[in-house]
């Protein structure tokens, strides 16, 4: 029990350590983007922290299984440097006790990345973008300008207006629709004032036209229709992208079971590697720790990055594999996963037998003496 707590101690600590540096890294240049966004006017102020608190989970299940591998390296290869490891050994402690010793941290390191990844992330992804398109509606109306004819819509209208009282209120306000598929005629619509309303059954944003007329004209320009209203609405041209505009990202994990086609399976299967990896760097981080006392706990930290490297890159292929359906969706990654665990098995096997050779070396040379 004292011997477990101290081992995971011992990883806890240098992980956090790992994650809190690689963290502070990532994030600086996200916040970077941000101001970037905000000094060009794509996004304000206040959104720039909003949005950097948003995405640091979406960074968290990213980092936390590199983290928490670079964590099991940094920390067994300083029990080999300090000879600490040499006394486990030496008291009957094996690769498969010291994994036992280590599935604590593991199984937590891996439900706070299953957590993340599987819930925490998708929310953090969708409400980003209900704020970049609560923006870009306001940012829409704004940007008319009164006493000018401008572009509306992406195309599909024009607007004027004679006065503005505020960045979301509009007076004498003009509107022509131009004909589109589900509508063959011009309607041209004037009233007093324009505002933005926020529809809460609908969950979107409207242009809100009050008190006003709608003349409807055919394909010759004559006037086939004139209608009163008191409130007419007009969808915002970010309301009108809304769909096309999110990422599978932003789905929550039981939709992407529920719809099951590429494009989901690879989404699923991508949340999913945050917590099945954790037990598979954990078996790698054993046999890639060990260092000789004069090498340095950093000795091997080189060859264990190109591992992981070379993981990511395998998940990352398999991903888009799976997303053009070149392979079924339930097969997901589970091909990587066998070929990490025969990786792992081997330069435990390997690692195992050199302990071996290297305890049992010192009493053979005591009973020849």
């Amino acid at each position: 029990m004292i011997l477990s707590r101290y081992l995971n101690r011992e990883v806890f600590t240098s992980t956090l350590a790992i994650l809190g540096v690689l963290f502070a890294i990532f994030i600086s240049q996200r916040i970077v983007k941000y101001l970037a966004q905000a000094a060009s006017g794509d996004i304000s102020g206040t959104m720039v922290w909003q949005m950097v608190l948003l995405y640091s989970p979406v960074l968290l299940g990213f980092l936390l299984p590199l983290a928490f591998f670079l964590g099991c390296l940094l920390a067994f290869s300083r029990l080999y440097v300090d000879s600490e490891m040499a006394v486990l050994r030496s008291v009957g402690v094996s690769e498969r006790k010291l994994i036992s010793l280590l599935m604590p941290i593991a199984v937590v390191v891996a439900l706070i990345g299953g957590a993340v990844a599987l819930w925490l992330a998708p929310v953090a992804n969708e409400t980003t973008y209900q704020i970049r398109d609560e923006h870009a509606s306001k940012l829409e109306l704004s940007m008319l300008e009164p006493g000018r004819f401008q572009i509306f819509q992406e195309g599909e209208g024009v607007v004027y207006a004679d006065s503005s009282d505020s960045s979301s209120h509009l007076g004498n306000f003009f509107l022509a629709e131009l004909p589109a598929e589900n509508s063959p005629y011009t309607r041209i619509i004037s009233a007093k004032s324009a505002e933005r309303y926020y529809d809460e059954e609908l969950d979107k944003n409207f242009l809100q036209l009050n008190d006003g007329l709608v003349y409807e004209l055919d394909a010759d320009k004559n006037v086939r229709k004139i209608t009163e209203f008191e409130h007419y609405y007009a969808r915002l041209e970010a309301e009108r992208s809304i769909v096309s505009r999110r990422k599978i990202s932003a789905t929550p994990t039981m939709e992407l079971l529920t719809t099951a086609d590429g494009a989901s399976w690879g989404e699923l299967h991508w949340r999913l590697a945050v917590p099945l990896s954790v037990p598979f760097l954990l078996f790698l981080a054993i046999p890639l720790s060990r260092v000789r006392p004069r090498e340095g706990k950093f000795a091997k930290m080189l060859p264990a990055l190109m591992v992981y490297i070379v993981y990511i890159i395998l998940i990352v292929v398999f991903r888009k594999w799976v997303e053009a359906e070149k392979i079924p969706g339930w097969l997901g990654f589970i091909p990587i996963y066998i070929v990490m665990g025969l990786l792992a098995s081997r330069l435990l096997y390997a690692h195992g037998r050199a302990n071996t050779k290297n305890t049992g070396s010192p009493s053979t040379k005591g009973d020849d003496a």
